[in-house]
């Protein structure tokens, strides 16, 4: 008999704390974490969103965030962002 496995939990950043500094960008095992312009001048207001079913769950990013600004959040509770890619 199988046991199920637990899904492993799934990377979220803050859009209002994250300053588009791409750090978690260059951590990425998988590249699903993508730079997004701000809405009235691409540099300034800038995030970074993460494509949530590409994501392994590695956590590397919220280890590598400055600004402590990506949690680790359980797999039912992703919201993926809208009109991402």
């Amino acid at each position: 008999m199988a046991v199920a496995r637990k899904p492993r939990p799934i990377a979220f950043i803050d859009p209002v704390s994250c300053t588009g500094c791409e750090a978690c960008i260059s951590v990425c095992p998988v590249d699903c974490i993508d730079k997004v312009a701000g809405p009235v001048y691409e540099n300034v207001n800038a995030t970074c969103v993460i494509d949530t079913p590409r994501c392994i769950g590695c956590a590397m990013c919220e280890k590598v965030c400055p600004y402590e600004t990506i949690f680790m959040v359980p797999a039912d509770q992703a919201v993926p962002i809208a009109g991402f890619k």
